[in-house]
């Protein structure tokens, strides 16, 4: 297992290799392969990247994970 903010390390993996961490709608840490979501792997047959795809919000899921322990959302209500 890796993690990173990497962009770069992200485009050189496959769907079936990456998983996208997130919160859920009660806070709650998730996890979703990228090969699970809609329309990902269409993209990257027609040439997209996973790390391309990563920084272009592609990757619908939940709320993404802060450093600071809340999400960018529940920091906006507060």
């Amino acid at each position: 297992m890796v993690t990173t903010h990497s962009p770069f390390f992200v485009n050189s993996l496959k769907p079936e290799q990456l998983w996208v961490l997130y919160r859920d709608e009660h806070g709650y840490t998730q996890a979703q392969r990228t090969a699970d979501m809609t329309g990902i792997k269409e993209m990257m047959e027609a040439g997209a990247l996973l790390g391309q795809l990563w920084m272009e919000d592609y990757f619908d899921v939940g709320n993404p994970l802060v450093n600071f322990g809340g999400s960018k959302r529940d920091k906006s209500q507060k």
